[in-house]
């Protein structure tokens, strides 16, 4: 893949891109849709966001808040309205393990999808 980033916010829009998410960079948030697979919200498409301060170190180091719409309630949470989009809350959500993965991407997708099965709207 000649020319092609795989670090910071483009390697991660080029890495989910590979696992068929469209990424949209949102002022200082990156925001794509993922589907739940288990929990109150499975089978629907969720909102779902990375803010680009904390791409600085993809993929060396995951992000560790998730962003989503303030419809969207998890528990329990820690939540912080700060440095996300306008009616929208980032949670914070801690990844063990990160680097065991092959693909970043897949092992960032995973990790949403699993903080999914908590929330609810």
């Amino acid at each position: 893949m000649t020319g092609v980033s795989t670090a910071g916010v483009a390697g991660f829009i080029f890495g989910m891109s590979q696992c068929g998410v469209v990424c949209e960079q949102t002022g200082t948030v990156v925001t794509f849709a993922v589907e739940a697979c288990t929990g109150p919200l499975a089978g629907q498409p969720v909102q779902t966001g990375v803010g680009v301060e904390e791409l600085a170190m993809w993929p060396a180091v995951p992000p560790h808040w998730v962003h989503l719409p303030a419809t969207i309630t998890l528990t329990p949470t820690n939540p912080n309205y700060d440095g996300t989009l306008p009616g929208w809350v980032r949670h914070s959500r801690q990844i063990v393990a990160w680097g065991d993965a092959t693909e970043p991407a897949q092992a960032w997708l995973g990790h949403i999808r699993g903080v999914l099965t908590q929330a609810s709207q």
